[in-house]
């Protein structure tokens, strides 16, 4: 008698939880609970970027780095990132080594003054370190991703270097096509020297010292046999996002549960309160939030948000493209106030890159369009991309480009398809080719 009325006891708790499922799902599933689902965190801010002391912001990455050991003695990686061949995290390791270093030097930097091309050469020659991104930002953006206020370089960054002279430490910049500038620092020199004596040669070299690269951009870090760089298939990978619909959705502050579905031919639409995302058979996804529920906050304390702040939202976003891109990475390459620049419009894009060799697509990686404080529309364009076991060798196609008077050129992956662009649809070839740099093309290489 015990044994029965226990098993009933049972089967009455059983059925009240199937209950109380049943219940929250069709709650759900009518809108019941929306509000308190919202107001615990469905509309978020992204990560502040440093909320810890000495954290540096994964956006300071760059693309690639030299270590001058001794005049000619350098040690030098490229990203590596997903699927880079350029080596087990090299570029991720060597930065780890001198990031403190770059944001001490920022952050205590005097007055900067400009200087001319062979003082700049000089110290690219010279003890130090060589930190190249692809784009330049203002001083103040890198400061802040270092966690401290910038010093006297405060002008636009693209490439930078920690010169060891006379005893001291310098900061080297310059942006895109800009002059030199110099500016004094704390840095301890043997300290800065000590890291430095930690690394052994690995045959990387500067574009301007080797005569077989000449037409190159000169400050490209070479690598040992960077003549030889692997063939690559770019396919649409539209496919693996439609298998993850809730880590696409929740880069937006969108819940898989609380959306609408709309299927129509080629497209997948899904419409929670104002917010729409929409998924194509030809590899975009699209984002638009016009309504009162804003899903994904740049900045804090109700102002509009700095720059580094809105750059590091829009890579919390982009960096889902790397869950379906295989080897690929994804970096920022392009920033611009928009025509609502008056309502705080900003404009990021970003583009994939592979072995620190950005990828030309038809469209950016990614577009984030950041409206005040909101993240209001968005477009990722998802690809795949995959080693195919071969090879192209690069150095002959740079001689005979350098040999007809062409302007610096930049390593860059293209279609083998003769418009040189990837089909949203189609798989195609791509491989290494030295193009016109972005400036001379009036283009970037991504879209």
């Amino acid at each position: 008698m015990f044994r029965i009325k226990k098993h009933k006891e049972r089967v009455k708790t059983v059925l009240i939880v199937l209950l109380s499922v049943s219940a929250v799902f069709l709650g759900l599933q009518s809108g019941l609970f929306d509000e308190p689902l919202r107001a615990g965190g469905l509309t978020f801010d992204a990560p502040t970027p440093l909320a810890t002391a000495g954290q540096v912001s994964p956006a300071a990455l760059p693309t690639a780095m030299m270590a001058t050991l001794a005049e000619g003695v350098h040690h030098g990686h490229r990203m590596d990132g997903q699927g880079g061949f350029n080596g087990a995290e090299g570029l991720s390791a060597l930065y780890d080594l001198f990031a403190s270093s770059l944001g001490e030097a920022l952050g205590s930097s005097g007055d900067a003054y400009p200087v001319n091309l062979s003082a700049w050469e000089i110290a690219l020659s010279g003890e130090g370190v060589f930190f190249q991104y692809d784009i330049a930002l203002p001083g103040a953006v890198f400061a802040g991703w270092f966690g401290t206020d910038v010093g006297g370089a405060d002008g636009q960054m693209q490439r930078m270097i920690l010169s060891i002279r006379q005893e001291a430490v310098y900061l080297y910049y310059t942006g895109r096509g800009g002059m030199p500038y110099r500016s004094a620092t704390a840095v301890d020199p043997i300290a800065l020297r000590e890291k430095l004596r930690t690394l052994e040669p690995n045959g990387a070299q500067f574009g301007f010292s080797n005569p077989a690269w000449t037409g190159a951009d000169p400050y490209t870090v070479l690598l040992p046999h960077y003549n030889e760089i692997p063939i690559i298939m770019g396919h649409n990978a539209i496919g693996a996002a439609f298998g993850h619909l809730d880590e696409v959705l929740g880069r937006f502050g969108m819940h898989l549960t609380l959306a609408r579905y709309i299927d129509e031919a080629g497209m997948r639409t899904m419409v929670e309160d104002g917010a729409t995302l929409r998924l194509s058979e030809n590899g975009l996804i699209s984002f638009q939030c016009q309504g009162d529920f804003p899903r994904v906050v740049a900045g804090s304390g109700g102002g509009l948000p700095s720059l580094s702040q809105a750059i590091e939202v829009a890579r919390e976003i982009a960096q889902v493209l790397t869950l379906f891109s295989d080897m690929a990475d994804v970096y920022l390459t392009n920033w611009y106030y928009g025509s609502g620049y008056s309502d705080g419009q900003l404009v990021l894009t970003f583009g994939y890159y592979l072995g620190g060799i950005p990828i030309w697509t038809e469209y950016p990686a990614a577009t984030i369009v950041i409206h005040g404080r909101y993240v209001r529309e968005a477009t990722l364009f998802v690809r795949g991309f995959a080693h195919r076991g071969q090879f192209s060798s690069v150095i002959p196609e740079l001689q005979a480009t350098a040999a007809s008077g062409g302007a610096p050129l930049t390593l860059t992956y293209v279609s083998t398809e003769e418009n040189t662009t990837q089909t949203a649809r189609a798989s195609s070839v791509l491989q290494a080719r030295w193009l016109l740099t972005p400036d001379a093309e009036g283009v970037t290489p991504h879209g």
